[in-house]
């Protein structure tokens, strides 16, 4: 684990010895309207904030701006630490913090750590902030929301991450198909999907229509089980609901297109091995990283790449992760760390991390100065960001992706027929629920 500490700034506290007054105690949430305020009439407090690393721009970003904050409130201190990106160490990481009384004030977290952490009482409700916030209509409807867990705020949403049906307009034109109009419905796309795959003499692909992953692609069929009505989890029942006609009818579905040889299976945690990413293939669910490194690598792609709204069945819905802050249940700092967070959601802050990131806005202020960036692109990646969700909030976060995972794949090789496998899924996942309720 990198440790970054950032230069503080007591030196300025100091000048206003005089005007800073003893008090340590933290100002209820009713009263933390005026930040720069509020923060210059207590002693001087450190805070901690965690991240998750994942380049030199992410890092040096969340780095720099506890920075800023520091200067515009002198007597807080921010000590940063990057994380590593992988969720799954990002666990160990706050396990040892948990033991050793180290949780960090603020922490930009995971969707799946709604569900694993909010759950046992590791982050502290943002409701009472939330509520005080002058600012808050401001924000999409699921940046409020991805947070709740029976009915309370835990995290504020403000990382937005969706995974967009990426397409190649010159492999549709060189197929016949209008490269200006993308498919729209699952008909749609599933006969574009076998006019762009192209075969070798012996039958083999060698271009995909469609990249239909073979292993680790959660992310990948969730959305086309909601999209037809499922709701994969009941989360106010806290129940599994994966094995009903509708999830049968969509595992049916892109079953039914593996089985018409219109892919390359690969493993959907490998990104660098999209056969899309490496020209073998004309349609893809990509995440915008992906997109704008196959941009940066090969400027010429810019104008053959095309992005379909999102798909429509019964509901019209995305994949969009999230990243989400909070604020540790233990933290001594509550206030402080509220606003630091509500600094990280300004609207300066949020546009600086599009233009260094390409994070998209959650702000309905900046929806129409996003537009104007991208107008093509940004359009799209609204539409998958307003009708997005990501993993299912629950406490059994872990062992629903292992039995879904193992459904998928027991049906897309052939091992066993859709209904079967999501039955068996269903009921393996229930006994163990139950096991961790005795």
């Amino acid at each position: 684990m990198r440790k970054l500490k950032t230069v503080s700034t007591f030196l300025a506290a100091s000048m206003l010895a005089g005007v800073v007054a003893g008090c340590s105690q933290s100002a209820s949430p009713a009263n933390t309207q005026s930040g720069d305020k509020a923060s210059s009439q207590k002693e001087p407090v450190t805070l901690t904030f965690w991240f998750p690393g994942a380049d030199k721009v992410n890092d040096e970003y969340f780095t720099n701006v506890a920075k800023e904050f520091e200067k515009l409130n002198p007597n807080v201190k921010i000590e940063t630490t990057v994380l590593p990106a992988n969720s799954a160490d990002v666990d160990t990481k706050l396990n040892a913090a948990k033991l050793s009384g180290t949780f960090p004030d603020v922490f930009s977290a995971y969707l799946i750590f709604m569900g694993t952490r909010a759950t046992k009482g590791e982050f502290a409700p943002l409701d009472d902030y939330i509520g005080n916030w002058n600012e808050k209509d401001d924000l999409f409807e699921s940046a409020l929301n991805i947070g709740k867990v029976k009915n309370k705020t835990y995290g504020l949403g403000f990382y937005p991450a969706p995974e967009i049906l990426t397409y190649r307009k010159d492999f549709f034109a060189e197929a016949g198909l209008d490269p200006e109009k993308p498919p729209a419905t699952w008909e749609e796309l599933a006969q574009y999907a076998e006019k762009l795959t192209k075969r070798d003499g012996s039958g083999n692909v060698t271009r995909a229509g469609l990249d239909i992953p073979g292993t680790n692609a959660s992310v990948f069929f969730e959305p086309f089980m909601r999209q037809n009505g499922s709701k994969i989890i009941d989360e106010d029942k806290e129940a599994p609901a994966f094995s009903d006609a509708k999830s049968v009818e969509a595992f049916d579905y892109l079953v039914g297109l593996a089985n018409k040889k219109i892919n390359i299976p690969f493993n959907y945690q490998k990104k660098d091995e999209f056969p899309f990413i490496n020209g073998k293939s004309a349609m893809s669910f990509l995440q915008t990283t992906m997109i704008s490194n196959m941009i940066a690598n090969n400027p010429d792609l810019k104008d053959k790449l095309g992005f379909v709204p999102v798909l429509k069945r019964e509901n019209k819905v995305a994949f969009n992760g999230y990243r989400l802050f909070t604020i540790g249940a233990g933290s001594k700092h509550k206030n402080e760390a509220w606003e630091f967070i509500k600094f990280m959601m300004s609207k300066d802050q949020m546009w600086k991390r599009y233009k260094d990131m390409k994070i998209p806005v959650v702000r309905k202020s900046l929806e129409q100065q996003f537009m104007g960036e991208d107008p093509k692109f940004n359009g799209v990646l609204l539409d998958y960001v307003k009708n997005g969700k990501g993993k299912p909030i629950i406490s059994w976060a872990s062992l629903y992706d292992k039995y879904i995972q193992l459904a998928y794949e027991e049906a897309i090789s052939g091992k066993k027929p859709s209904a079967q496998a999501l039955k068996d899924a269903q009921d393996g996942l229930e006994k163990e629920i139950k096991t961790l309720t005795k």
